[in-house]
């Protein structure tokens, strides 16, 4: 797990690229809180956090609701069901995942700079800035010392939420605040963390902690990522079971078709030849649906890093491809893929 410190030891603009979404990554930050709210309010909140791409607040309390950010989707679960939802959602669902801005600061925001002067908890501090992707400021606010900083500031149009941090303990070496104060300006918001756990993962992890949706955008963009996480894995079995009978495969001028058998076969000599150390989605794929709901296609840019076993040569690739899928008996496989290599 990466740790950035505050401005003490940065100066200047920190260049870095959009938040490289690899599906061969381990890690992960899993939280878990109880809330009090000044209001009387009392509730529990979960937090799972693989990137800004990867990223879910579960609201435990009667009725509660669960927001989640997947790719280019962003989906909402109620009592009343699933459904998609836009910008507003996505920011809700980010804003939540505090201790990924404490502990990946410079993954989850972009443009970072040291700056002076911020205003918080009344009164002046270094500290470092950032755009949110979704609009908007977060500043990390300097502390007694760089491995603890004094806590956040978002900025959201006229609104400025303010997220002081205490009670930091070491956790596998790293300083990591359990608790947080929140002042949105309304209401004070109180989190005391039973759990802070950001030990590296399975691969799947995300997944399995949050079941697939009945939104079919959904399911065909984690189709996507399970083919990614199959190469990251190099897993054959994967490949064949994600596969649609009859895929359509277009590559190096040629056109043929592939069952779910000879896809295994052609990823078994390709893992043998190939291993993959990341996997990278270098843009948010394109994502869409026919009216019917059982056909639809993803655009995707991806960046494929790894050695050849047999000459010990790396190689560093930058892909697109449309797969085209197919809905089987309730579930997204994959019935075609054309593709080429930047070169």
């Amino acid at each position: 797990m990466r740790r950035i410190a505050c401005s003490a030891f940065i100066f200047g603009l920190i260049t870095v690229p959009l938040l490289a979404d690899d599906a061969c990554s381990p890690d992960a930050i899993h939280t878990l809180a109880d809330v009090s709210v000044s209001d009387g309010l009392t509730y529990q909140v979960e937090g799972l956090f693989k990137s800004r791409h990867r990223a879910a607040a579960r609201f435990i309390r009667e009725g509660g609701s669960l927001h989640v950010v997947e790719g280019p989707n962003t989906w909402v679960q109620t009592a009343n069901g699933e459904e998609l939802a836009g910008a507003f959602q996505r920011d809700y669902a980010l804003g939540h995942q505090f201790h990924a801005f404490f502990l990946r600061f410079t993954d989850v925001v972009d443009n970072v700079k040291s700056v002076s002067d911020i205003e918080f908890a009344g009164g002046k501090h270094d500290g470092l800035v950032g755009t949110r992707e979704t609009g908007g400021l977060v500043y990390l606010i300097d502390g007694s010392s760089p491995e603890r900083p004094a806590g956040l500031r978002y900025d959201v149009g006229d609104l400025k939420i303010e997220i002081t941090s205490d009670d930091w303990r070491v956790v596998d070496g790293t300083d990591v605040p359990f608790a947080l104060s929140i002042d949105d300006g309304d209401r004070i918001f109180e989190y005391r963390y039973q759990s802070v756990d950001f030990s590296d993962r399975p691969l799947s992890w995300f997944y399995d902690e949050i079941p697939a949706p009945d939104l079919d955008a959904v399911g065909l963009e984690r189709l996507h990522r399970q083919i990614l996480i199959a190469h990251c894995l190099g897993d054959p079995a994967i490949m064949e079971s994600l596969t649609a009978p009859g895929a359509v495969i277009v590559n190096s001028g040629s056109v043929f078709t592939s069952g779910p058998t000879q896809t295994g076969q052609v990823f078994e000599n390709t893992f043998e030849r190939r291993k993959y150390s990341a996997y990278i989605d270098t843009r948010l794929p394109e994502i869409a649906v026919a009216a019917s709901g059982d056909i639809g296609w993803a655009a995707v840019q991806v960046n494929a890093q790894g050695v050849t076993p047999a000459d010990g040569q790396t190689f560093d690739e930058h892909w697109a491809w449309v797969m085209m899928a197919r809905k089987i008996e309730g579930r997204w496989m994959m019935a075609g893929n054309a593709s080429n290599i930047r070169r």
